[in-house]
């Protein structure tokens, strides 16, 4: 006979185990612990923190994302200032383009203070001078002008196409009231291969010169400016020119000066809106 103790009996005639219930103290034993292991449990569900766990998937890449955006900032950044510097620049001028002069811009005063020749020679071998001019520009009342070529050239008398020297000047600003002193310099002889005398045309000069020790020359001039006015922009062509300068020679024969000093030039004056493009 088994005791109340044991837990199982020995094998019967089949081999099998035969499991008995377990004393009434012993299932509340197990029931407390249970129910202080379900206290327990509880507890620590109520203590612990719950972590959520997000996949991302492998194309995603924050960081990645953060630079393209950084890159992009920075590239707008510089296209608005580059737009906004050329706004600067051209939206004064653009401004004035929609104005024109009311009539034509007023030409500079354009005077030939003086002029000597040197080394002036006659003969079967050509003609050969020197002509040092002194010239001053000025600019009356227009807001600035901006002489970018100066082309000068000597005639002789009152024949343009009696061409017997030419020179150019370098590129000048002249504001309101401001005026430029040139200092230019003329030469034609043999070495001259560009401007060429005919033989007809120096016998003339040299027989003019032996008669009474003077010449007359004349002198024309090409000018590309742009004018600035208060409110409009324009390029204009000038024309100037000046006729009977009366050159009286020296007893050396070689050498003479300009006897009517600081002749002002006549200036036509030719005018069109400038173009930016």
């Amino acid at each position: 006979m088994a005791s109340s103790s044991t837990k199982f009996e020995h094998q019967n005639e089949k081999g099998h185990v035969k499991f008995l219930p377990l004393p009434q103290s012993e299932t509340q034993t197990h029931d407390i612990n249970d129910d202080h292991l379900e206290d327990q449990s509880l507890s620590i569900s109520v203590e612990s923190t719950t972590t959520r766990t997000i996949n991302i998937p492998d194309y995603y890449f924050p960081e990645e994302i953060l630079n393209n955006r950084s890159q992009t900032c920075e590239i707008a950044q510089d296209l608005l200032g580059f737009i906004v510097l050329i706004l600067l620049i051209f939206l004064p001028l653009y401004l004035r383009h929609l104005g024109s002069p009311h009539e034509d811009p007023i030409p500079p005063i354009v005077t030939l203070n003086s002029m000597y020749i040197y080394n002036f020679t006659t003969g079967k071998e050509g003609l050969g001078a020197t002509w040092d001019a002194k010239f001053t520009i000025t600019n009356a009342n227009v807001s600035s002008i901006y002489f970018r070529k100066v082309d000068f050239t000597i005639f002789y008398k009152q024949n343009p196409e009696h061409v017997l020297s030419f020179a150019s000047s370098y590129p000048f600003y002249l504001d309101q009231e401001e005026d430029m002193k040139l200092h230019v310099n003329f030469t034609t002889g043999l070495e001259d291969y560009e401007l060429f005398v005919e033989n007809e045309l120096v016998e003339e000069i040299g027989k003019d010169k032996d008669k009474d020790g003077s010449l007359s020359f004349g002198m024309k001039m090409k000018i590309q400016a742009i004018y600035y006015g208060e409110t409009w922009v324009s390029d204009v062509t000038m024309t100037p020119y000046c006729e009977d300068l009366r050159v009286q020679f020296f007893t050396s024969k070689d050498s003479g000066r300009l006897t009517n000093p600081n002749r002002n030039f006549s200036v036509p004056i030719e005018w069109k809106p400038f173009s930016f493009f």
